[in-house]
């Protein structure tokens, strides 16, 4: 297979930097994953030096998709819960490129997730409106109607009874407050029926670490849309930055 054939996906979590080379047709891993520590609330250049640290395990001229956990337009970063502020307002694709000698496409997190299961795996043939959920340092959203991404959703921040959506129910709220899987469960439950009240989805996929353990909290979870667990897990991100350099439109 030519270069064109492979590219390198990047996700930028709140606690590690993972990548490895995918495979487009298939979307599985061509190379060992690697990874390292994000340097989250560290100046964005030690944030890019950690990018290149981690890339530059993987030899060669391939395209590189960043997930980045923030809202992207055209390549800049526009929010950052969870990072230095200093991201607002900087152009990542463009400092990426730069740093890494390589074209670089960035995406927001959980919309990687998302295009990445709408492809290979649990949204994969799924006609209707899919919301996607990845459950980590934050809760991050991908709405899909149709198969077309609506981009930049950020419906973890959505207000639950009073306390944003994250702040209930993320995998990081579960460890740090010691939650029970059932305590956790009625908190994800809250979150998915208000979202279902004001998206009503026809499937809803729920990935992220949390999720490598489903068999733990799937049964106490009950809501109106299909629920299912991401057929990539905590997979999702990379492989959807990977294929986000392939796609036309973020849509497509």
């Amino acid at each position: 297979m030519t270069s064109s054939n492979f590219a390198i996906g990047v996700d930028v979590g709140g606690s590690s930097i993972k990548c490895a080379l995918i495979e487009l047709g298939s979307g599985t891993f061509a190379s060992e994953r690697f990874s390292t520590p994000t340097p989250a609330h560290d100046s964005t250049d030690s944030l890019l030096a950690a990018l290149a640290r981690v890339v530059a395990n993987i030899p060669g001229d391939h395209a590189i998709g960043v997930a980045f956990p923030t809202v992207i337009r055209n390549g800049t970063v526009r929010t950052a819960a969870n990072l230095n502020k200093a991201w607002i307002g900087q152009p990542l694709a463009k400092l990426a490129t730069e740093r890494l000698h390589r074209p670089v496409i960035a995406i927001n997190d959980a919309d990687a997730a998302g295009v990445a299961e709408l492809r290979y795996g649990s949204a994969r043939g799924v006609a209707g409106t899919v919301l996607l959920l990845t459950l980590g340092t934050g809760i991050g959203s991908a709405l899909f109607v149709d198969g077309r991404l609506v981009p930049n959703t950020e419906f973890g921040h959505l207000g639950v009874r009073g306390r944003e959506a994250e702040l209930r129910a993320s995998g990081r709220v579960k460890v740090e407050q010691n939650l029970s899987w059932d305590a956790w469960a009625a908190e994800l439950n809250l979150v998915l029926n208000e979202m279902h009240a004001l998206l009503w989805p026809d499937l809803i996929v729920l990935c992220g670490g949390i999720t490598e353990e489903p068999e733990k909290f799937m049964d106490k979870l009950h809501c109106e849309a299909r629920l299912c667990i991401g057929a990539l897990r905590s997979e999702a991100g990379i492989v959807g930055a990977a294929l986000a350099t392939s796609l036309v439109t973020l849509g497509a």
